[in-house]
């Protein structure tokens, strides 16, 4: 059954013609979660109300089909390649014979007087669509479902909007259309907007009407849930502000702030602990005292459960993270002109059979280790690979006898100790963990396109030149001097120097040791953990502790051979 169907039309045969109410339910990978529902509404108090049972998938790859047929529903297969709510619920009004249509979703659970009472209180002209009081129907099962429970709890009376349980009138629904196909959420909220533009009303009843199952088990899913919720606010939002109706609009504006200072919020702390202890305590006192505000204000959701209020509070501005993300996200697909496919967030049963359960603290570590991905992931592109690479390559600079081009990229914080007597030519690369010595008349220099990997130490009492080119493995040591013998202190007893040249393009595995008075020749090789006490010519290979001239074929078949191990001496 296609989406595309002409609104407003139904099947005209007679024994439909007379239906009180259609039930619509909508479903993808429900499992027993639907089989549960569509037993429901045959179980419900129907009171000599007509009705029949209408069952749209979207896709779904378990037996949904066969046993929503096996329970006696009418099955819709909604043939779409981005199938969403919206299209589903429009293919099910579209083919119902009922005045009114009942609306639920495939994991929840009607409860046995809803329908009798909402067709009383929609027996008001004005009215177009009622709906009660829709509960978690295992609450218990995580602290994530229980405070999603409270999501759930609004007000009574007149409202702007309803959720995906709802009981309309069919001519309704018919004169605006339906809902809107390209929302893949928020679609109840935007088409409510236009029905309450058309003079309708919507009523919230305060009946029970489903229980509902997130299936919600994971910190995963929570976020994701949360990112769709974004991705709803921004899309209703913008189409609201064109229609000229006020829904989402503060909301949409005000998660979007608040994301951006929660996202901002650790770095604030972090910066204000090292710079001004009192400025941070401060910080933790304005959040303590929001937190206790929100869960003051949000009191009456659960009366009496001051844990779960405060555990509430922590959600409602824990959930604006992922939700600023998902507004991101909407606005860069509308930039690029795409579509943001659907959006799938229930932990399947068998996944949550499988994982295991996290409790207490070990909970907590999770929760907030999720929740600051997102931190972490500015604080790198923003801090890490911008900001904290200017200040390192600044404080290099300063400590250095000279310039440093600008062309030379320096990823990580470098120690210069003595004189500072150390030059740099061009486009180094210049990892964390560097050690830069020079003493007395000694200097370092290092030339163009030169690689100083993780933990290089360089010491130059004479001189150490790096030609263009050279790459320096990890934990490398370049030491032109040697401490004299005495009989008395070594340390005082003085050094015996002499320059290290290391050639163009010569290549030095990690962890090896050069030696004073070593020339390196061009493009020769030095194997890893090699000790090089003598000088070695253009394009050889050495290896070993004292390294010797080794012949490249004798190296393991595809390793490469700055990584050979130091081999031991021959005897």
């Amino acid at each position: 059954m296609s989406a595309a169907s002409d609104a407003g039309r139904a099947p005209s045969t007679p024994e439909r013609a007379v239906v009180d109410v259609s039930v619509v339910v909508i479903g993808r990978n429900e499992g027993i979660r639907l089989m549960r529902c569509l037993a429901s509404t045959q179980a419900a108090h129907w009171n000599g109300s007509a009705h029949e049972l209408i069952y749209v998938d979207s896709g779904s790859q378990d037996d949904s089909v066969e046993q929503a047929r096996a329970g006696g529903a009418t099955v819709l297969v909604l043939d779409d390649i981005s199938p969403c709510a919206a299209k589903g619920r429009n293919t099910g009004w579209r083919h119902a014979a009922g005045r009114f249509i009942l609306f639920l979703d495939g994991d929840t659970e009607l409860h046995p007087d809803f329908v009798t009472r909402a067709l009383r209180a929609i027996e008001d002209p004005q009215v177009c669509a009622v709906w009660g009081h829709r509960r978690e129907s295992a609450p218990q099962q995580s602290v994530l479902t229980r405070v999603l429970d409270l999501d759930w709890v609004y007000p009574v009376g007149r409202t702007l909007y309803f959720g995906g349980d709802v009981l309309v009138r069919r001519d309704a629904l018919a004169s605006v259309g339906g809902f809107d196909p390209s929302l893949k959420a928020g679609e109840e909220p935007e088409l409510c907007a236009r029905l309450r533009a058309g003079g309708w009303q919507i009523e919230h009843i305060d009946a029970p009407m489903t229980s509902h199952d997130l299936a919600i088990g994971s910190l995963r899913a929570y976020v994701r849930r949360a990112w769709r919720s974004g991705i709803a606010y921004a899309e209703v939002a913008q189409r609201m502000q064109r229609l000229g109706d006020p829904l989402w609009q503060r909301e949409a504006v005000r998660d979007f702030r608040h994301g951006l200072l929660f996202t901002a919020a650790p770095v604030l702390f972090t910066a204000a602990l090292a710079l001004q202890p009192l400025l941070a305590l401060a910080l933790a006192a304005a959040a303590l005292a929001l937190l206790a505000r929100t869960a003051h204000r949000c009191a009456w959701k659960a009366p009496g459960r001051p844990l779960l209020q405060w555990q509430y509070a922590v959600h409602v501005h824990l959930q604006k993270l992922p939700a600023l993300f998902g507004q991101l996200a909407w606005r860069r697909a509308q930039r690029r002109a795409t579509e943001i496919g659907l959006v799938e967030y229930k932990d399947d049963t068998t996944q949550r059979r499988r994982r295991t359960v996290v409790t207490g603290r070990a909970w907590l570590k999770h929760a907030l280790t999720a929740a600051l991905v997102p931190v972490a992931r500015v604080w790198r592109r923003l801090i890490v690979e911008r900001w904290a690479r200017l200040w390192s390559a600044a404080r290099l600079r300063e400590a250095i006898d000279g310039d440093l081009h600008p062309s030379n990229v320096v990823l990580g914080a470098v120690e210069v100790h003595g004189t500072g007597r150390v030059s740099f030519g061009q486009r180094a690369l210049i990892y964390p963990g560097v050690v830069l010595e020079t003493q007395g008349a000694g200097c370092i220099e290092i030339g163009d396109d030169v690689v100083l990997s993780r933990g290089v130490h360089i010491v130059a009492f004479e001189r150490v030149a790096l030609g263009d080119g050279a790459m320096v493995g990890e934990y490398t040591s370049l030491r032109d001097a040697n401490h004299c013998r005495s009989a008395g202190s070594v340390r005082h007893a003085g050094h015996e120097h002499a320059p290290i040249d290391v050639g163009r393009n010569v290549w030095i595995g990690r962890g090896a040791t050069v030696l004073k008075g070593v020339t390196l020749g061009e493009g020769c090789v030095v194997g890893a953990n090699a000790v090089v006490t003598r000088s070695v010519s253009a394009q050889a290979v050495v290896a070993g502790a004292p390294a010797r001239a080794i012949h490249p074929r004798n190296a393991p078949a595809g390793k490469p051979l700055a990584e050979v191990p130091a081999a031991a001496p021959r005897r």
